[in-house]
């Protein structure tokens, strides 16, 4: 039940510089740190607003309890998931959700903070037919117990509108479950690690046989990890295959392993022989910047040295042991590419861990290096993006999220440079894709996003996340964050934050409706007027006529506009409006929208009344009838004003 049509986008939206400035350098770090958030190789939580769950379905195995869930939800409109962590509890979320896709509901993740005092369970933002996700994998005890007192009266409401909703449980707080919710919940066991990695590598045309799947330390390792890890596995396996290693899936399968591979003990071993602060320093400098030159080794160590106090070598350089030695005797090597490894495969890994296990008393200190080694110049931006994945790596395995908020944070604040955008961009968006503290940094965004005096570098780098990543996962709060960034933004990160806002508003149905109900709130605000402008871009699309709400935003905000903006401001919108209508892109309602929003008020329908004559003279040809929809909707004014019986003598 609802009209859609494309949107109408015929003007620029961006800035223009219009003298002095940094506006080609901000650019340059932009357009580089779109392009690192949509090609990083960190971890990524399963989008549900992928389009096309051909690619969910051809990779799933179910999991114990599946069809028991499934019942669940076909019968009670609601199904709570129990699974521990790392069985693909998400994943079947959303595949139950895919399976019920008839091509005319919504599928939506809802948030999973309480953004703007608005209650996460909001019955009025059920749709007909909605399909909706909640992830609750990594809330606390207090919101947790919050959330399922209203559980049962928001199953009312999507009973009453053929809704259906997937509930992912946090497993840690499984004692803290109400009684009367249990007859929903369907527990699931994690699904057999070799079926999901024989079904990856069947999608990469690669066959093993059934002994040499089962070798016995294989099957070890596959029962260690999560399925994300089996799914990875698989990619290490296909990238083998296609560089040509030979010896078949025995060789693929053993060095996929072996480069993930435990080296804690050896690392242990060896950092007992290397007791000299200089050797650690360059060995945890290497770890961090693995595969760079070493130039880039050098100096990222001599920061760590210095931000540690550590007092330096007194000789002269010249006798001091040259750096191809020191990192020779490391266990490193230069490669023909000029970059240096450790010799064996993932040894780095094993030294960030040990460094981060057993030295967490330089936690602090080792923030404050990663912000050196990346802030002074010296070390090449190709070298930023790999370093922040592993210190990521690092911070969030050791339960340290604040740790990479506080580094973005000092990248981007008062004297941060513009060319550390696309770091601070990053280092956000991995903490977003984590499955434990993704929340955590939505919530600090959120907070963010409600600061007007936040430095204008973090509040770019904030619009990019959240249009880059936060929208691929969590659209809902993507969307709320930007409208905030978007009324508190000046300049270039206003025109960001604007265009990030309506390309995500106009390309879906369910946000297109979440903003025009929040521009619809805000109208009567003091410092509303940006919202006037934002609501006069969203009407270049006329779909969702036929529902209650959005037409009941729409003529609120025809309605201020008229009341609130000059003529000038409101008829170019206005005219692609009547135009929509003349050309058959929207229905004759679209005219009530518009008389309905003057709310009989004399000066508003007369100003309608102008510029629909306006426009019904300029005539292009080819442009419809549009002297017809003008005289119609002079009708609808009069029948406005009561004067109905005029409406015959137009």
């Amino acid at each position: 039940m609802s009209d859609s049509s494309g949107a109408y986008i015929n003007e620029s939206l961006g800035p223009v510089h219009t003298g002095e400035g940094t506006q080609f350098n901000i650019s340059l770090a932009l357009a580089a740190a779109s392009d690192r958030l949509r090609h990083k190789t960190g971890p990524k939580l399963l989008s549900i607003t992928d389009r096309d769950g051909d690619w969910l379905d051809q990779r799933f195995v179910a999991p114990g309890g599946m069809q028991r869930a499934r019942t669940l939800l076909q019968a009670n409109s609601v199904v709570l998931l129990s699974a521990p962590p790392g069985s693909g509890r998400r994943a079947s979320a959303l595949k139950l959700l895919h399976e019920l896709a008839d091509g005319s509901s919504g599928l939506c993740e809802l948030p999973d903070t309480e953004d703007d005092s608005s209650s996460v369970l909001d019955a009025e933002e059920v749709s007909e037919g909605d399909r909706l996700m909640l992830d609750l994998s990594a809330v606390d005890e207090a919101r947790y117990l919050s959330l399922q007192s209203r559980l049962l009266d928001f199953r009312a409401r999507l009973v009453e509108r053929g809704a259906r909703l997937a509930v992912v449980l946090p497993q840690h707080h499984g004692y803290l479950q109400r009684v009367e919710l249990k007859s929903y919940t369907a527990e699931l066991t994690k699904p057999s690690p070799r079926d999901v990695l024989s079904r990856y590598l069947q999608l990469d045309n690669i066959r093993p046989t059934p002994a040499e799947l089962g070798v016995q330390t294989f099957t070890n390792h596959l029962a260690r990890i999560p399925l994300r890890e089996v799914a990875e596995l698989a990619d290490r396996i296909r990238f083998l295959r296609d560089s040509g290693t030979p010896g078949g899936f025995p060789s693929w399968r053993d060095g996929a392993v072996k480069r993930v591979a435990d080296r804690s003990a050896e690392v242990a071993a060896d950092l007992a022989a290397h007791d000299s602060g200089r050797r650690r320093a360059l060995l945890l400098a290497l770890a961090l910047f693995h595969a760079s030159s070493p130039g880039t080794v050098l100096r990222a160590a001599s920061a760590l040295l210095s931000t540690l106090s550590h007092p330096p070598d007194q000789r002269p350089r010249l006798e001091q042991v040259d750096l191809n030695r020191e990192l020779t005797e490391l266990g490193a090597e230069t490669g023909t590419d000029g970059l240096v490894r450790f010799r064996t495969h993932n040894y780095d890994q094993g030294v960030r861990d040990h460094f981060w296990t057993y030295f967490p008393d330089l936690a602090e200190q080792l923030r404050r290096w990663m912000h050196e080694c990346l802030a002074r110049p010296g070390i090449g931006e190709d070298d930023h993006g790999p370093a922040i994945e592993r210190f990521a790596e690092q911070c969030l395995k050791a339960d340290r999220p604040d740790d990479l908020i506080r580094l973005a944070d000092s990248w981007t604040g008062r004297h941060g440079q513009v060319r550390l955008i696309p770091d601070a961009a990053q280092a956000l968006s991995l903490g977003l894709a984590h499955e434990r503290y993704g929340q955590r940094f939505r919530q600090q965004i959120y907070e963010w996003s409600l600061t007007r005096n936040l430095p204008q570098n973090l509040k770019q780098a904030l619009v990019l996340v959240c249009s880059e990543t936060m929208r691929q996962s969590h659209p809902h709060q993507a969307l709320v964050r930007l409208h905030h960034l978007d009324r508190r933004a000046d300049g270039r990160v206003a025109d960001s934050a604007r265009n990030a806002l309506l390309a995500l508003a106009l390309d879906d149905s369910r946000m297109y409706r979440l903003l025009l109900q929040r521009i619809r709130r805000r109208l009567g605000e003091p410092d509303g007027g940006r919202d006037l402008d934002l609501f006069l871009a969203l009407s270049q699309s006329t779909r969702l006529i036929a529902s209650r709400d959005v037409r009941a935003g729409l003529e609120a905000g025809w309605g201020a506009v008229f009341q609130r903006l000059p003529p000038q401001r409101w008829r170019p919108y206005l005219a692609r409006w009547f135009t929509a209508v003349a050309t058959g892109s929207g229905p004759e309602r679209l005219l009530d929208v518009l008389v309905d929003g003057c709310h009989g008020e004399a000066s508003s329908l007369g100003g309608l009344y102008q510029a629909a004559s306006d426009w019904g003279r300029s005539s292009p040809p080819g442009s419809g009838n549009r002297s017809a929809i003008t005289g119609l909707l002079i009708q609808k004014i009069n029948a406005a004003q009561g004067l109905d019986s005029l409406a015959s003598a137009v």
